[in-house]
């Protein structure tokens, strides 16, 4: 608990909690009333894509890193497909690099603490490898509720309930300090 507190001083958490709101502004819809299990839910979807975008994850074992044959796809970059076009080689101008920004430090520490705060808060009297948690984490990620109840073998209500029992820990563990 040492840490945790001690990154929870670190962190600028009226800041944190405004750009939540903000974040959880849009997200919500236009009939709901906004309250801070919106803005818990705002800051861990961020903290996932954030993640996923700041941390790559190492390669996949087993698998080649290039292709065998030269000139494969793998190989040729957006920069080769751009000269080629220059030089009349390629008749289509290739399409816009679809590569996501890479997140700015601010976000990167929120993340962190929001992860932080995840790991040790959420759910945490469900143990640590809940099937609660990983579903939550799961549509924080992304992934459509149907597919979350179907991988998890939970219900739709379940799963929301989940989320707002989570969100609720989370907030009042940072609210606590």
């Amino acid at each position: 608990m040492g840490m945790q507190m001690r990154k929870l001083a670190e962190n600028d958490l009226r800041a944190m909690i405004a750009a939540g709101t903000e974040m959880a502004q849009d997200m919500v819809r236009s009939d709901v009333k906004m309250d801070e299990s919106h803005v818990m839910w705002a800051l861990l979807c961020e903290a996932a894509d954030v993640s996923s975008r700041a941390f790559t994850a190492p390669p996949r074992t087993g698998f080649p890193a290039k292709s065998a044959m030269p000139d494969a796809p793998d190989d040729v970059s957006y920069w080769h497909l751009m000269m080629a076009y220059i030089k009349g080689e390629v008749e289509d101008a290739p399409s816009e690099v679809s590569a996501k920004p890479i997140p700015s430090s601010q976000q990167i520490d929120r993340a962190t603490f929001v992860l932080d705060v995840w790991h040790g808060y959420a759910l945490s009297r469900k143990g640590a490898k809940s099937r609660l948690k990983k579903a939550v984490y799961l549509k924080a990620c992304g992934v459509r509720d149907r597919s979350v109840c179907a991988a998890t073998g939970l219900s739709k209500q379940a799963l929301h309930a989940a989320k707002k029992e989570a969100m609720r820990d989370m907030w009042e563990a940072i609210r606590r300090y």
